[in-house]
Formats: structure tokens, sequence, C-alpha cells
């Protein structure tokens, strides 16, 4: 293994050890799952816009059409969680379905639109390559490859640990708060909803990123088994964090 699959995935398993906790306490496990997949929909409106390849600005279009879409799809969840009987699991449920659908309804529309650029011609080796190339992309943006991380993607990797982890250290008190009671958050000052996006926003960009390099259901697990282990072995907040994050990298 290269020095940038370890950089990047002890990166993303610190932000998922410190995240996981939280999760687990507000019973948010599935909407890893949720925004993961949530975030094919992003990936047929990057394909739809032509955003395919290896190029660098390829590259960049899609990563900001993926996670504008997935934190639109975190911020659906917040709200539909309000309005629902059901609570954050059905909101994620309808969110996840609904992306997934447009997801795959704007991917068969891409392609169409690939096959129609080239009726009655001969396939050349260059379109070829990129219709290749476009799967490959794709395949890539849902499942990821950890092996294959350049060092550009593990300094993405380490520095969206470091910004996430240091926003949700300048918010613990308000998380934890949210957290165990939030009932009475907005008694004391503290606004439940502002808490709830800001967390669901900074969780889906974390999803975003593990999912590129870890893959989807790695993804899933790195934000929800920590945290869960981690609560099965102590009562106490501080060192369920510790421990949750030490289980993460092992």
């Amino acid at each position: 293994m290269s020095w940038p699959a370890i950089m990047a995935s002890l990166a993303i398993v610190t932000l998922g050890g410190g995240l996981s906790v939280i999760v687990v306490l507000k019973r948010l496990a599935f909407i890893g799952q949720g925004v993961s997949h949530a975030a094919f929909g992003g990936v047929g409106i990057a394909l739809v816009c032509g955003l395919t390849g290896a190029t660098l600005a390829s590259t960049v279009g899609q990563g900001t059409v993926i996670i504008a879409f997935s934190i639109a799809a975190a911020l659906w969840i917040a709200a539909l969680s309000k309005r629902s009987a059901g609570g954050s699991d059905t909101a994620i449920g309808v969110v996840l379905a609904v992306s997934m659908a447009i997801g795959f309804i704007l991917v068969q529309i891409a392609a169409e639109r690939f096959e129609q650029a080239h009726a009655g011609h001969d396939h050349t080796l260059e379109s070829m390559a990129h219709h290749e190339d476009s799967h490959h992309a794709m395949e890539e943006i849902l499942f990821g490859d950890v092996l294959s991380v350049k060092p550009g993607g593990a300094v993405v990797a380490l520095l969206a640990t470091i910004v996430i982890l240091s926003i949700a250290w300048s918010m613990r008190r308000k998380l934890i708060f949210w957290a165990f009671d939030e009932a009475v958050c907005d008694s004391f000052g503290v606004r439940t909803d502002r808490v709830q996006r800001g967390f669901l926003i900074m969780l889906a960009l974390s999803i975003v990123v593990a999912m590129q390099m870890a893959g989807v259901v790695l993804a899933s697990a790195i934000f929800v088994l920590p945290g869960a282990a981690a609560l099965n072995l102590t009562d106490k907040l501080r060192p369920a964090f510790a421990v949750s994050i030490t289980i993460a990298l092992v």
C-alpha cells in the first residue's frame, strides 16, 4: 500500500471515529447509507452536465456537484425529520429512494445522449475511450478505491478531517447538549435546528470524502461501528470519543 493511501485511510477513519459517537447517540446510523446513496443523484447530474473524464476541471466539477447534492440531501433529511411522523429514519429512507431514482434516470439520459451523439458513426477509439472513462469515473465515485488514492486525494482527506473536526470541536457543547436532551435545548438558547443542520452538513461532507475513497459500504460503516462499539465499552462520554477513534484506526 502506498503512503497516500495510508494517509487517506488514517484521515478518513479518524474523521469517522470522531463523529460516530454523535451519530449513534442521535440514532442517525442510517444516515451514512442514506447520504452516500443519495450522492448517486449528484453523479447523475454530473454525467448529464458532461463532467466526465480524468481532467482536473472534470474532477473538480464532479466533486462540486456531488458535494452540493449531498448537502442538499442532508438538509432535506433535516427538514423532513421535523415533519415526518416516523422521524429521521423515515426522512432518510425517502431522500435515499428519491435521490437514487433521480440518479438512475439521469445516468440513463446521459448514456442515451452519448449513443445519439455517435449514432450513424463508427465508434472511434477516442469515443470508446471516452465512454469507458465515463463509466470508470462513475464507478470510482460510487465505490471508491483507496489503494489508488493519489497524493492530492490524501491531502484533501487530511484537510477535510482537520477542518470538520475543528468545527465539531468548536460546537462540542451544543452538539452534546443536542445529542442528549434536544427537547430542552431551545429553552437554554441552543437552536436545535441550527445545530442539526450544521452537524448534518459536516456529516454529508465527511461521507462524500470517505465514499469516494473507501466506497459506499465502508463509508457507512466508518460512521456507525466505532461509535456503537465505544458506547458499549464505556458509559463515560470523553473516553467514548477516544475509544471510538482508536477502534476506527485499528
